[in-house]
């Protein structure tokens, strides 16, 4: 391989690496101070990195939100993997097949939010006004995985699996309840005094909003059946004084 050759390809990841670096301090400055707050000096510097640099690589301040909102939902398209191709191939025919399918989704929602809450905090910053960058994302993004969690969602009511939540407001509930807690992680912490974020709170959150949108669910009814029909159990020396009264009452 030619000098040249190894040299380009080099230069090539160090520019990728730097300008995904400056999307990801993109989304943890907008995220916090919103479009109008944010500032691309501020951006720079948080990886130190210098403002002409933002401008060799986005063409403006806007260009550079776009990038950065594209850059996120990716992220989250790659969490959801395998689940968007399962649901939107009409693959899934039987409801217990669907709540499975939607159960996972939930646990990689979660996830999700735990570890970019930036997410749910650029979509307050711009979902509270209408505007140009709202449509945009809405249209391009939000859009698209609203109809089909709201299709799911309907087929899971029908079956009887679903809490009573109107496909309409689902959006707002799921995404509510899986990402409040990592938005406002410093409360949490002063108020229950875990770590929100540890991978033990997330799972039982997760499992959490599970059981509480599908209350119904195939392994729901299974473990319900399963409680009912244990035999109860006593303490041996229960049992044995119980017996020892028993022969007591013989004798006499």
């Amino acid at each position: 391989m030619k000098q040249g050759a190894r040299t380009g390809g080099r230069i090539r990841r160090v520019r990728n690496d730097i300008r995904e670096r400056l999307l990801d301090a993109a989304l943890t400055e907008f995220a916090a101070k919103g479009f109008e707050g944010a500032s691309t000096r501020a951006i720079a510097r948080r990886i130190g990195a210098h403002q002409p640099q933002i401008n060799y690589y986005f063409a403006s301040k806007e260009a550079l939100w776009t990038a950065a909102v594209d850059h996120l939902f990716a992220e989250l398209v790659r969490t959801m993997d395998g689940i968007a191709v399962t649901t939107s191939n009409g693959g899934l025919r039987d409801a217990s097949q669907i709540a499975e399918v939607f159960a996972e989704a939930i646990r990689r929602f979660v996830r999700f939010a735990a570890r970019r809450p930036e997410l749910n905090q650029i979509m307050v910053h711009e979902a509270t006004a209408d505007g140009d960058r709202l449509r945009w994302m809405t249209e391009r993004h939000v859009k698209p995985l609203y109809d089909t969690v709201r299709s799911l969602w309907r087929r899971l009511r029908a079956a009887d699996i679903a809490a009573p939540i109107d496909d309409r407001l689902l959006h707002y509930v799921l995404v509510g309840a899986a990402s409040l807690v990592y938005v406002n992680a410093p409360e949490a912490r002063l108020l229950t005094g875990i770590e929100p974020t540890s991978q033990g709170c997330v799972e039982s959150h997760a499992e959490g909003l599970v059981a509480m949108l599908l209350p119904n669910a195939p392994w729901a009814n299974r473990r319900r059946s399963a409680g009912r029909t244990r035999p109860r159990r006593r303490h041996a020396s229960s049992s044995a004084g119980t017996a020892r009264k028993r022969a007591s009452k013989r004798r006499s």
